[in-house]
């Protein structure tokens, strides 16, 4: 359920975000005509000034989806001089999958 959920939330912020875009698109366009710089400083100003904070927030809402729905085969552990970070687990079925080592003399 928690891949659900996490796949659900991050979508939805990456089409809010797009959405958003647009309206910055709009905006800039807007106040770099009534602005008195010249149109491409104008409008790279507005545009850029709103499109990193933007997606600033939306990858910080991203990482903290995917902190609260661990997805499945995740989990959080302590490492060493890294403190609590999100792991995903691999565990094979089989040892024959498992690759061997050949020593030759």
């Amino acid at each position: 359920m928690n891949s659900y959920k996490q796949s659900l939330y991050t979508s939805a912020i990456r089409i809010i975000a797009n959405i958003a875009m647009l309206g910055i698109v709009f905006l800039s366009m807007r106040q770099a005509a009534q602005s008195s710089l010249p149109s491409e400083a104008g409008f790279c100003l507005w545009f850029f000034g709103l499109t990193v904070p933007l997606w600033g927030i939306a990858i910080f809402l991203t990482r903290l989806v995917k902190k609260h729905f661990p997805a499945e085969h995740s989990s959080f552990v302590d490492l060493p001089r890294r403190g609590r970070q999100l792991v995903r687990w691999h565990v094979r079925d089989s040892l024959s999958s498992c690759p061997h080592t050949v020593l030759r003399v």
